[in-house]
């Protein structure tokens, strides 16, 4: 995730919030927590919303967005969870522009939410530690505190237990049909179709923790894709099933569902075909998008977040 250096002023700041893919998604049993067990790889892209947060003074907190405007946006709810640690308020007006389409598992809502927490940390100066920030947003969603830190990761627990990873650079397609999914009628599919032990679970988890490592080209990323939600949503919706076949034909050396859906993605050996690829996604929406490697690898930018995510 970028700061925009340019747009900051002294009243306010605007952060780039990119959408994320589930390269690989592994579902486990629900947990005590009402959660499922899963583990994923997950890759930051650069379809992103922007978060811009301004102070108004004597005016509270205002959330503006097209998708979920107000107290409902999580962007909202992690200003008031950092209120709460800090013992603070801040009064101002947080505008989101959604790029990231609604409905398709890309984690854009929680990835504003984090964008506000890190535009509040700069417009304030504020000096908060790692974990300071990590519970902010893990109290907001699973997905929020993947989005402090840069590059894949994978995500284990309830998607809150973060390990950083490298990959190669890669060249990705995503597509949305035209649908939305809401992931708890997703996982709830996913229950009534499959039943999976947690020793199952766990070995499967422990391969990819290992394989993940290895990785060192497209096409070994290209193995790694998988999906254990989306046999339940193709049964379903078989609009994405089809995207996903014309993705295939289209050249991809994978192509999946990402996070509940109903986006689908796929990777490509180079800038070239993914774009070819991407006229062959109509009448869905689609982008050509990369990944966002960390500072100092093949595509340094200026990213959010500081250290490594607590353990």
């Amino acid at each position: 995730m970028t700061i925009d250096g340019g747009a900051r002023a002294a009243d306010r700041i605007e952060v780039v919030a990119p959408a994320k893919l589930n390269l690989a998604l592994l579902v486990g049993p629900v947990r005590p927590d009402g959660f499922h067990e899963i583990a994923s790889l997950m890759l930051p892209v650069s379809l992103a919303d922007r978060v811009r947060v301004e102070r108004t003074p004597g005016a509270g907190l205002d959330v503006v967005c097209d998708v979920a405007p107000g107290a409902d946006n999580l962007a909202a709810k992690v200003v008031r969870e950092l209120e709460q640690r800090l013992d603070r308020t801040f009064e101002v007006r947080v505008t989101i522009d959604k790029r990231v389409p609604p409905g398709g598992g890309l984690g854009g809502g929680s990835s504003d939410a984090a964008a506000t927490l890190v535009a509040l940390e700069r417009l304030y100066d504020l000096d908060l530690s790692s974990r300071v920030r990590y519970e902010a947003a893990a109290a907001v969603g699973s997905d929020v505190p993947f989005f402090l830190w840069p590059g894949a990761q994978l995500a284990m627990g309830r998607g809150q237990v973060l390990k950083a990873v490298q990959l190669p650079a890669l060249h990705l397609v995503v597509a949305m049909p035209d649908l939305g999914l809401s992931t708890a009628a997703v996982y709830r599919w996913r229950d009534e179709d499959a039943e999976v032990t947690l020793k199952e679970f766990a070995s499967r988890a422990r391969l990819l923790s290992g394989v993940v490592q290895a990785a060192a080209t497209p096409r070994d990323v290209a193995k790694l894709v998988a999906n254990d939600l989306e046999p339940s949503v193709v049964a379903r919706k078989e609009k994405v099933g089809e995207l996903i076949e014309r993705l295939r034909s289209a050249g991809a050396l994978a192509a999946a569902m990402t996070g509940s859906g109903a986006a689908c993605f796929a990777i490509f050996d180079g800038e070239l075909e993914a774009l070819r690829a991407r006229e062959t996604a109509a009448p869905a929406r689609a982008w050509y998008v990369t990944d966002l490697q960390p500072e100092g690898r093949t595509k340094p930018a200026a990213r959010r977040g500081r250290g490594k995510p607590p353990a």
